[in-house]
């Protein structure tokens, strides 16, 4: 009996597979982080449910040992960041599906920016004493005193807070934020005298839930998605975000957006 049926039976399904369309690593990871947005979302309600539980405990906390009250409060602080990290899922997730419409219309720099560091500021006011030490000076450095960008000013303020967080975390001077007018473009730079990021871990930086060290995470706070959050909605508002680092020296991280100002 020959054989030869078996044969063609597999060099059809050998075909048939090589036909079939590849799926770009992109795609993939796009489809994974619509996946985490929605187990996000569907996580987020009941926990904003039980933190809100938690709170009204902490106001009523007359009966409860200081042992209680201790672990409360860790597990108030554990719930927050998980929120937090619920949250941010989210946002990356509906900015990959374009559920989220960034404008694109003249925003004053200086303004924006003396805006986000009074935020940044007071936020950081309110965190834990024994962890906040000496607060950092924010200086911003422009040779022009009206520069303006072709941006969305909310999300763009957005970005700024995630990159000055960022930098107030793993440096422990002064930050900078330089202004530079290049003609038809700006650039924003957010600069800090940290510890520096590797090579290596550079090309990664902008990755979802990707952290340089690990082993900070809880020191640090956030999971990684902060800077990727950052990169998407430059890129959205026709921008470039980029990072540039030494070891020992510091990081800039650079964006650089269309100006308002139409050159001759």
């Amino acid at each position: 009996m020959s054989d030869a049926p078996f044969q063609n039976s597999k060099t059809t399904a050998s075909e048939s597979s090589a036909k079939k369309p590849m799926v770009s690593l992109t795609e993939v990871q796009t489809q994974q982080r619509q996946l985490i947005g929605n187990f996000s979302h569907e996580l987020r309600t009941p926990l904003t449910l039980v933190y809100g539980y938690m709170q009204s405990i902490q106001r009523r906390n007359e009966n409860l040992t200081n042992l209680q009250k201790e672990a409360l409060e860790i597990a108030m602080l554990e719930m927050k960041h998980t929120i937090q990290l619920l949250q941010e899922s989210i946002e990356l997730a509906r900015l990959d599906n374009h559920a989220i419409c960034l404008r694109r219309e003249p925003v004053a720099l200086h303004g924006l920016i003396s805006e986000a560091i009074a935020i940044s500021q007071l936020d950081r006011s309110h965190l834990d004493k024994s962890h906040l030490g000496k607060p950092r000076e924010i200086i911003v450095e422009s040779e022009e005193t009206n520069i303006s960008v072709l941006a969305d000013a909310e999300r763009l303020e957005q970005v700024l807070l995630r990159l000055i967080d960022n930098a107030l975390k793993y440096s422990d001077k002064a930050i900078t934020i330089r202004l530079e007018n290049l003609g038809d473009y700006v650039a924003i730079s957010i600069c800090d005298r940290g510890c520096g990021i590797e090579l290596e871990d550079q090309r990664y930086i902008f990755n979802p839930f990707y952290r340089v060290d690990r082993s900070r995470n809880r020191d640090t706070g956030g999971v990684g998605l902060g800077l990727a959050i950052a990169k998407v909605l430059v890129d959205g508002m026709g921008g470039t975000l980029n990072v540039y680092s030494q070891i020992g020296e510091g990081s800039i991280f650079k964006i650089i957006l269309k100006s308002s100002v139409v050159s001759d």
